[in-house]
């Protein structure tokens, strides 16, 4: 069994903001270690693992030291800029796919750091209509390879957001009561949560591959007008607003590459002034 694991900061237990997340070494890279290791050691007992590939995903993805988990199943990627940022180096040859430490989408009510993509020049997207964050955005993604979302972790308000999309496995991790703030579980009873929803994954399924009903229009919200200017310059992107912009194709993977671009692109224009 291949198992892909993106792994995000936000829905850690532990964390309640950015002001948290500095440096390299901070604690809350301890932490992303930590709810790793769970995992880790959970599969390596109950299944075959031939390898668990981590996609250190927060940031320009570099959270996590290398060598960090003692043994040679596990692989990992990170730095930035890459081709395909929270999903890079998944491919057909993975057997499920989990995001670890995930987070609500922009503009949910408590939700922890609450963003899509990018919190400093997105407000919105819109995947054919439905609002659509990154658990959602990437759960489309691995569809693509025919690999399903099999397990997600974050807080409270990202699991009551996924009812509905996905019905698989889900570690809680807090509780969430503002963008800045949430009820903290243990560190004892997220191991526990770990233990038991890795276990679930394994005992049952298989998990369904999501994929987007094609043609695939895009929407965007911008935070600026500015970043809309900008952005608007990428072919086959159109300016439907003021801070609005749209994207039409039959390829899904276009359209997520298109998402990437919108965010590095736009970002640079965020306090542009």
């Amino acid at each position: 069994m291949k198992v892909f694991i993106s792994t995000d900061m936000e829905g850690l237990g532990g964390i309640s903001s950015w002001n948290e997340m500095t440096g390299k070494e901070s604690w809350c890279a301890s932490l992303l270690r930590q709810e790793l290791s769970l995992v880790i050691d959970a599969l390596l007992q109950g299944s075959d693992i031939e390898e668990i590939c981590i996609c250190d995903s927060h940031s320009r993805g570099e959270n996590l030291l290398y060598g960090s988990f003692g043994t040679e199943k596990v692989t990992h990627i990170k730095g930035y800029p890459r081709h395909s940022y929270m999903m890079e180096g998944l491919d057909h040859s993975f057997d499920a796919v989990f995001l670890l430490g995930y987070h609500a989408s922009i503009g949910t009510t408590k939700g922890g750091m609450d963003h899509s993509y990018s919190s400093s020049c997105i407000y919105n997207i819109r995947l054919n209509g439905q609002q659509a964050g990154e658990v959602e955005i990437n759960t489309y993604y691995a569809g693509l390879f025919g690999v399903p979302v099999a397990l997600v972790s974050g807080d409270d308000v990202l699991q009551d957001q996924l009812k509905g999309f996905l019905d698989v496995p889900f570690v809680r991790t807090k509780e969430g009561l503002g963008r800045y703030a949430a009820k903290m579980y243990s560190p004892e009873r997220i191991q526990k949560e770990y233990a038991l929803q890795v276990q679930n994954f394994l005992q049952h399924g298989p998990y369904p591959v999501k994929k987007i009903t094609t043609p695939v229009t895009l929407e965007v919200d911008l935070a600026t007008t500015v970043i809309a200017d900008a952005v608007s310059v990428v072919p086959g992107l159109q300016r439907t607003g003021g801070r609005t912009v749209s994207y039409m194709s039959e390829s899904y993977d276009d359209v997520f590459h298109m998402i990437l671009t919108i965010a590095m692109l736009g970002g640079r224009f965020a306090q542009y002034t």
